[in-house]
């Protein structure tokens, strides 16, 4: 019923009381006042409602064989939330959530389209703006989906005969950091991603590969939007692959990150609400048992609504394919999935084997089972002692709705407050337990206890499984511990004297370069991939270029210009521009090999003109002479034992 019928509805209504009041069918023209009052009321309701179901479905009636909102199992869209919770929406309006998968248009899409030429290592794309329309002409992705099933892999295949076909983009992931884009199969609505991505401060594209830490070597990565984003991209998702056909007809009940992501399907509580006097009586209330409110749960139910999407999991609903999950917030995560803990064991029969065989696997943890991947952040969490022993949720420390959408941390939890709520008795001592000054970053406890060994979203993110410091794990597991990924001069040595003065660690035993050679140095020459883009990003982590003196980092930095992977070359720039007097040094982190080479050389040159100064740092642990010169021999011997193994961190 759309709103005209619903206007004339009631103005018939209005129309028939007199005459009814004149024969006393209504006793008083109070009464009909009172009626036409309810009317309008009820039917207001109605219209509200139908104008949010219009709403919901307009946005993907538009475009053709996209996945569809649709009002299902009781998931009614943001929309209907407004209206008495208008705070709380806005709130989320502004979030990252939101905007986290959108239908692709002029105003969602913050890419230029504006007739853009690409090149994916021999596949022509050209992008172009139409109106509100984004559209790209490209080989036909149905017959490469084509080719590789039949090959097993598009490594190698001849695609210079792919046909090409005009396709209208369909959809958008992300919004913070970067943006992908996603177009339509012609067969149901399965969505293939473009192989690019479009980096938001950087205002350009580069090849996808280029944004995560994967091997170069590696074909490239193909994703179905259907069967892997829809599970934490959208809300209320059906996947609908028909087993037979392989067809996909996927249904949502909203995209993006939405309010019933949280708080559960909402239909009974709209139906429930629609009266305002209803409304008011349970406002003052009792909690009402038709919505969820996180924040209400015990602790542990509480994150599991935030750990449905932010962790290491698999599936464990048999019918996901076709209706999707049926973990709903509040009800017993460990039904609908079951958690990937290395270090803990796990209820997933051959996780063990998979871990030992499956790179994948083994590259979203550091060797010790901790995460290493962004975006996981549950899974640290859970295994961290404040969790098992005490009473920490993600709520101890984020808010959804009253905070900044950047990092949505609560009023307050940007410092040592986050900590010190619940480890009061080191509020009056915090000297004496951190031994730095109380000003200082070494005093922050965030940087101690969850310091940047997570990587996503083309940086070092903070580990969410809090741990202490010690130079035994960063041995076992190659993970930088917090000491020296803030005193970046300093050996795994000097780490080791001064945790066992303060701490009584147990000593162990160091290698010559161990003991000699700052760590920082040693895992950013002689690192795997995800190793050496951490360094590259800690040397330009403003606590640490205060704390470690900077002028020897820019040979090691000009080292990494030139890595084989794309994301350690970004950040490598962004940190060898940070350093005094290299502001200006132009670089890009994604030219043809030769230019990357000459730029490295460049770099190195502008660093040999500039004589050092007595405050910089010098001397065998970062591999310079007492005169600032830079030691080639070790330099080069190190590089030569770089671990070459390919890394894959899948975000």
């Amino acid at each position: 019923m759309n709103a005209d019928r619903l206007l004339f509805l009631f103005l018939c209504l209005a129309g028939i009381l007199p005459l009814l009041a004149k024969r006393n069918l209504l006793r008083t023209w109070a009464w009909a006042g009172t009626a036409v009052v309810g009317s309008f009321m009820l039917l207001l309701g109605f219209a509200w409602n139908n104008l949010q179901n219009q709403a919901a479905s307009a946005r993907s009636a538009k475009f053709e064989h996209v996945p569809r909102e649709e009002d299902q199992n009781g998931y009614v869209t943001s929309d209907h939330c407004q209206a008495c919770h208008p705070d709380e929406y806005h709130s989320w309006h502004r979030s990252f959530h939101r905007t986290m998968t959108q239908y692709a248009t002029a105003d969602t899409v913050v890419a230029d389209f504006n007739d853009v030429k690409l090149d994916a290592r021999g596949e022509r794309y050209h992008l172009q703006r139409r109106g509100n329309e984004l559209w790209v002409e490209m080989p036909d992705p149905d017959w490469k989906a084509d080719q590789s099933s039949r090959t097993r892999s598009l490594d190698g295949h001849n695609l210079t005969n792919a046909p090409r076909v005009w396709r209208r983009v369909s959809m958008a992931t992300g919004s913070h950091h970067l943006q992908k884009f996603w177009v339509p199969s012609q067969r149901g609505n399965l969505q293939y991603d473009l192989p690019f991505t479009w980096l938001i401060e950087d205002q350009r594209w580069v090849l996808r590969e280029d944004s995560i830490v994967r091997d170069p070597q590696l074909p490239l990565l193909v994703q179905v939007w259907n069967m892997n984003c829809i599970k934490c991209h959208s809300t209320g998702a059906q996947p609908r692959r028909d087993s037979k056909t392989g067809l996909m007809e996927t249904r949502v009940g909203e995209m993006g990150i939405a309010c019933e992501a949280c708080h559960g399907p909402a239909e009974e509580h709209v139906k429930k609400h629609r009266q305002p006097l209803h409304r008011y009586r349970t406002h003052f209330g009792k909690p009402d048992p038709t919505i969820v409110n996180p924040a209400r749960l015990p602790p542990k139910k509480a994150s599991e609504a935030c750990g449905q999407c932010h962790a290491i999991k698999v599936n464990l609903d048999k019918d996901w394919e076709q209706s999707g999950s049926q973990f709903r917030p509040g009800g017993d995560l460990e039904k609908h999935m079951a958690l990937v803990l290395p270090a803990k064991g796990s209820k997933i029969p051959g996780l063990a084997e998979a871990m030992k065989e499956s790179e994948e696997v083994q590259h979203f943890f550091w060797r010790d089972g901790m995460v290493r991947i962004a975006g996981r952040e549950y899974t640290g969490m859970v295994q961290s002692p404040c969790y098992e022993r005490g009473n920490l949720t993600c709520f101890s420390c984020h808010s959804l709705h009253e905070s900044d959408p950047n990092d949505q941390l609560a009023r307050g939890m940007n410092g040592n407050q986050a900590c010190l709520q619940c480890h009061t008795s080191l509020r009056t001592r915090l000297t004496e337990h951190t031994r730095h000054r109380a000003e200082s970053s070494g005093s922050e406890c965030y940087n101690c206890h969850m310091p940047h060994t997570n990587w996503g979203l083309l940086g070092a993110i903070r580990s969410h499984q809090i741990s202490s410091p010690t130079v035994q794990s960063s041995l076992q597991t190659g993970r930088p511990n917090a000491c020296n990924l803030c005193h970046l001069d300093k050996t795994l040595a000097w780490t080791a004297r001064y945790l066992s003065e303060w701490y009584q660690t147990p000593s162990t035993n160091l290698s010559p370069d161990e003991a000699s050679i700052s760590a920082a140095a040693l895992w950013a020459l002689k690192g795997d991939a995800a190793q050496r883009a951490i360094m590259a990003w800690a040397m330009g982590w403003e606590p640490a270029r205060q704390i470690s003196s900077q002028r020897w980092m820019a040979p090691i930095l000009a080292q990494l210009l030139d890595d084989p992977y794309g994301v350690v070359r970004y950040r490598a720039g962004r940190s060898f521009q940070q350093i005094p007097g290299f502001e200006n040094f132009t670089y890009d982190y994604v030219a043809p090999a030769a230019e990357r080479a000459r730029a490295r050389e460049r770099a190195l040159e502008l660093w040999n003109q500039r004589p050092a100064d007595v405050s910089d740092r010098a001397g065998p642990e970062v591999l310079l002479s007492p005169e600032g010169r830079l030691a080639q021999d070790q330099f080069d011997r190190l590089l030569r034992q770089r671990d070459n193994r390919s890394v894959f961190i899948i975000e």
